[in-house]
């Protein structure tokens, strides 16, 4: 053996006793500080929150009375029987579904890493132990790598390949139960009367619109060309602002440095600095410019932005469209289901989604054009990777400090340290890397998140979900694979030195290298060590949150050192944000850990399920009375993780595999590829069964029929006023300051203080006017943000003055255009009478239109969402019946003798049962009818809209009919299945597709149970005569009450999946609209 060698086995053997001397102790001492530091955390919590309820349990104040968690009492411990009696069923109505789906996911890791660790405890660990105590010796092991995979050879190694079989079903398992359960709360929360109620969620956002289709009318007509047979209630297309939301931003910065410069001027009132604070104009990062006093600059500078506003604000009354609008829809699933068939689809450039909440709108990005998106992103991916090889740097040195042992050979004072102070060394190699690490990783999601925005996300939950995919995805790379390369990369550094000191043959160096690849099975199994020390890091981190002492620390020192302005302290009373993608994305990271590690070192999912179960116990409270969610988004993050989650069993396969080849024959590597193989044909059928119903709301025909249904959209003007851009409707900023320093505004402004009363938030506030700016002058009791004001922000259906109501407001001078657009405003008079009239007389059109009315010889006026509804129920055709021909009423009795109190008019006959098929012939209304009808519609005025059910013949050849508003009859049910089925023909020429009959295997269409009496005059039985009764129609309020099209068999378009339109509310009464807080 040449000197070289001996040297190199010297310096192996010397590495391998300092391992061993330093990776069990290391892990030891991390293990106890954090457990003490959590222990601190717990204890410090426990004492702090009976009188820190602003801090500890927001919620309790802040929230809805349905949405309030349980009350906690002032012990140490109260605290812990609400936070673990309390069940997913109660939290989903009181924290909603975004939260419970992350509390699942954490169940769902915790559980999964539970038995994982239970099954490579109980069969690997011993296996290992037996293996290193026959075949290895004493000075090549320690108490840590006995444990591992790292020496065993030989046919022993199948075990781990079993074992990976095993681990592979037992993730499997876990992800189909859990997410089985996430579509019914999905369904379940699609359910709910709050999501019911929300405006949003019953209609669809259209970008990309071209010009010639940028108004009311040109958006209407566009949806009427694709031919969709589920009507609109309104539409809306969005306005241009310009610079508005620039110059708005601009002045609330400007006001909080204002507040920021007074409140530290001010910070001791009886000690006030002799010089005026000042600040440099012009320069960059503190160098040059010019230096002006803050006060004075501050000061003018809001005055300018209050004037540029206003004016602003004014002209934008005849602004031009923009290139995106909304429609709305009359029930949940017609959204949902116009949503998914358009998907992926284009009519012109335009494209088509679910309508977000307004709350989670990016506006600046929703304008932005597809060209201008690609760049974007294609700068933005630049960026990223500019970003990351950057951050590679920091990482390295990560790397280096957790491999601080193996310099130990190669660097003198390193190796002096070990052997002077051996614990003190242990315990940096055991705390210090873990520590920066994650101090590495706090810019990360900042960064990616602006890079997500700049590259255009419409919304910030697809900006979330981007965050959480592009985050996790370089923390496992950078963490994990890079971290272990680079440990790798300093060993071989290190001994190519010794090697290349040593005047070694290249035949010698070439030698070593062939060693490189056991060098990397070493390295990655060594540093289970390493992540043996984070998982104590993450637990003791939760802990922190818990007790939110860094917080609260930040909050002290900022507090003493420059003050906290009024608007400070209000925005920390408020229920902080919980940041969903950071959270998850460091959860991947643990789940891949433990994974990869789950065959080869079976202690580190042991440590990840304690992790996991603190992280559950804690964020469990923390999500309960602390953090709110921005905007509910139904758990959408769901699926993003679990694909996540089966990318980290793909690498637990692949590492499996390179061990294998590494110890034994890479033939044996082949192994690997049943389960690998598996993880995709497991994704195929998770996605077949789950992904349709996780994503999309569409409803039997039975749960259809009891569904709420909206009418007044277009008449209350909902989808404009929620839809408006916020900075047409957004309060600009008030200076607000201590009431305390109200005496000393005269040493900094001069001239006359008008002193008087304005309102915040709806309460009376003390003013003072003086320097051209009004100042709120806030008491201590104050400062505290109040809840009802609170409580409008997030409530998402909250009425708002809209850019919709400012531009009605002043009317344009444009030729001819509908009202809000770029012109002045038209009444459109009996519009939606006329249209509703034709579509109950003819029923579907062949020419496509949506509304199933001929629309070949109407005016069309434009903005149809803008104009007065008259006389009618409904802003449209829509708010009526949505079928495809001419309905025929139920029988109902309007008094207590046979005929009721309307069988006076003409054309209506009582019937003698129940079910009667009498026919009732189409007339022409009489005189007395025509003063019935006035009546009519002045009752429909003051009414809600009802609906009730309408039942269709029994025979295809039953000429049922009702009386029209106009004088022309309705056609026969025959014409109308032509119509209709025409107009689902050419739907179905649009999209390839067919639709299926609602009671396809059917000889007849289900009939309501009537009652008996007289047919009521007019197109509708909505309207009753003044003191008449409504009617009340025996069995299931929200029976169907209509047919839409004739049955038809071997049809499979999701269409059908509808059924007949909702009657009603499901309220007892079945026919009132329920209350819509929009």
């Amino acid at each position: 053996m040449s000197s070289t060698a001996q040297q190199i086995n010297q310096i192996a053997n010397e590495y391998n006793s300092k391992l061993n001397k330093v990776a069990p102790k290391a892990v030891g001492i991390q293990l106890a500080l954090m457990a003490a530091l959590g222990l601190t955390a717990i204890v410090s919590f426990s004492i702090l929150r009976p009188n820190n309820s602003v801090v500890y349990q927001p919620k309790v104040k802040y929230s809805e009375d349905e949405k309030r968690p349980p009350k906690l009492g002032k012990g140490l411990t109260s605290w812990v029987g609400p936070t673990f009696r309390t069940d997913e069923q109660q939290l989903l109505t009181t924290i909603g579904l975004d939260a419970v789906t992350y509390l699942r996911f954490l169940k769902m890791c915790r559980n999964a890493l539970l038995v994982t660790a239970a099954l490579t405890c109980a069969v690997l660990i011993p296996l290992d132990v037996i293996y290193n105590l026959r075949n290895v010796t004493s000075k090549n092991r320690n108490s840590l790598l006995i444990l591992t995979i790292s020496k065993v050879r030989g046919s022993w190694l199948w075990a781990h390949v079993t074992m990976t079989y095993v681990l592979t079903a037992v993730v499997f398992y876990f992800i189909w139960v859990n997410y089985d359960q996430m579509v019914k709360m999905r369904w379940q929360w699609f359910r709910s009367d709050e999501y019911q109620n929300t405006l949003h969620a019953r209609s669809i956002m259209v970008t990309q619109i071209q010009k010639r289709d940028r108004s009311d009318e040109g958006l209407f007509n566009l949806l009427r060309t694709l031919q969709i047979p589920y009507p609109t209630t309104a539409v809306h297309i969005g306005r241009k602002v310009g610079t508005l939301p620039e110059l708005i931003q601009r002045h609330n910065d400007a006001v909080r440095a204002l507040e920021g410069v007074l409140t530290s001027y001010f910070k001791d009132p009886n000690r006030i600095a002799t010089n005026r604070p000042t600040m440099r104009v012009g320069g960059w990062m503190g160098m040059g410019g010019k230096k002006v006093d803050s006060i004075d600059y501050l000061t003018q500078k809001i005055q300018r932005f209050d004037e540029r506003i206003e004016v602003t604000r004014q002209g934008i009354t005849g602004a031009k469209p923009e290139n995106y609008g909304f429609a709305s829809f009359e029930t949940v699933p017609y959204a949902h289901l116009v949503a998914k068939k358009l998907e992926g689809k284009k009519k012109g450039d335009a494209r088509w989604d679910l309508a977000p909440s307004p709350q989670d709108i990016i506006w600046d990005n929703l304008t932005m054009h597809d060209n201008s998106r690609r760049k974007n992103k294609f700068f933005g991916a630049i960026l990223l990777v500019v970003f990351c090889i950057f951050y590679l740097i920091p990482l390295a040195a990560a790397s280096l400090l957790a491999n601080l042992a193996s310099l130990i050979a190669y660097v003198k004072f390193i190796r002096d340290w070990q052997n002077n102070y051996p614990t003190l060394f242990a315990a940096f190699v055991g705390v210090v890397p873990s520590l920066l690490t994650a101090l590495l990783q706090l810019l990360l999601p900042v960064v990616i998140r602006a890079i997500a925005s700049m590259q255009g996300a419409i919304t910030h939950s697809r900006a979330d979900r981007v965050v959480t995919a592009r985050y996790s995805a370089f923390v496992i790379i950078s963490q994990f694979v890079i971290f272990t390369l680079l440990g790798v990369v300093v060993q071989v550094a290190m001994k190519l030195y010794v090697e290349i000191d040593a005047h070694s043959s290249a035949s010698e160096i070439w030698n070593y290298l062939k060693t490189v690849p056991d060098t990397l099975q070493n390295t990655y199994i060594i540093q289970s060590s390493y992540w043996l020390t984070v998982f104590p890091l993450r637990g003791a981190s939760a802990l922190f949150d818990l007790a939110q002492l860094i917080a609260l620390l930040y909050v002290w020192i900022r507090t003493r050192l420059f003050g906290r302005t009024p608007r400070e302290i209000r925005e920390w009373t408020k229920p902080p944000e919980f940041d969903y993608p950071v959270y998850y994305s460091n959860h991947l990271l643990m789940v891949a850990v433990a994974l990869v590690y789950a065959p080869i070192a079976p202690l580190v999912p042991l440590f990840g399920c304690f992790a996991f179960a603190v992280s559950y116990w804690v964020y469990k409270y923390q999500l309960m009375y602390v953090n709110t969610t921005r905007v509910e988004t139904g758990g959408r993050l769901w699926n993003v993780c679990i694909n996540r989650v089966l990318v980290c069993v793909v690498l637990m396969h692949a590492l499996m595999a390179v061990t294998m080849g590494l110890t034994s024959n890479w033939y044996h590597s082949i192994s690997i590829a049943p389960p690998f193989i598996g993880v995709f044909v497991f994704k195929f059928f998770l996605d077949r069964q789950f992904s349709d119903r996780f994503r999309w709301y569409v409803p039997s025909q039975t749960e259809l029929a009891e569904l709420r249904i909206h009418h007044a959209d277009a008449r209350k003007n909902r989808l404009e006023r929620r839809f408006g851009h916020p900075s047409m409707f957004d309060p600009l900023f008030t200076p607000m300051l201590h009431k305390k320093i109200q005496h000393l505004l005269p040493t900094i402004y001069h001239g006359r203080i008008d002193q008087t009363r304005g309102t915040l938030e709806g309460k009376k506030v003390e003013q003072n006017k003086i320097g051209g700016l009004t100042f709120d002058l806030l008491e201590e009791s104050q400062l505290a943000f109040d809840r009802n004001a609170y409580l409008h922000q997030r409530d998402e259906d909250a009425m708002t003055i809209s850019s919709a109501t400012q531009l009605q407001a002043s009317p344009g001078t444009g030729p001819g255009m509908g009202p809000g657009a770029a012109g002045r405003y038209v009444d459109g008079g009996d519009y939606f009478n006329t249209r509703r009239e034709q579509y109950l007389q003819h029923g579907a059109s062949k020419n496509g239109s949506p509304l199933g009315t001929p629309i070949d010889d109407m005016d069309v006026p434009n903005e149809l969402s803008r104009m007065p509804t008259g006389g009618t129920m409904g802003p449209n055709s829509s708010t009526d019946q949505l079928i495809q021909y001419p309905p025929s009423y139920a029988v109902n009795s309007f008094g207590s003798q046979p005929g009721g109190s309307m069988s006076r008019y003409a054309g209506h006959q009582p019937t003698s049962s129940v079910g009667s098929t009498a026919k009732y012939p189409s007339v022409a209304p009489s005189d007395h009818e025509e003063e019935y009808l006035h009546e009519q519609q002045q009752q429909q005025r003051r009414m809600s809209a009802m609906d009730f059910g309408v039942p269709l013949p029994s025979s295809p050849h039953a000429n049922y009919s009702a009386v029209s508003r106009s004088r022309t009859p309705s056609p026969g049910p025959d014409q109308a299945y032509r119509a209709a089925r025409d107009s689902r023909a050419s739907f179905e020429g649009a999209f390839g597709n067919s639709l299926p009959s609602r009671h396809a295997g059917s000889q007849q269409p289900p009939m309501h149970n009537i009652r008996q009496g007289s047919l009521p005059p007019g197109p509708s039985p909505r309207g009753l005569p003044m003191g008449a009764a409504p009617p009340r129609p025996i069995g299931p309020a929200t029976s169907p009450p209509f047919i839409p099209h004739p049955p038809m068999a071997n049809s499979s378009s999701p269409f059908a999946a509808f059924g007949p339109r909702p009657t009603g509310n499901g309220s007892p009464r079945g026919y009132e609209e329920p209350f819509d807080r929009r």
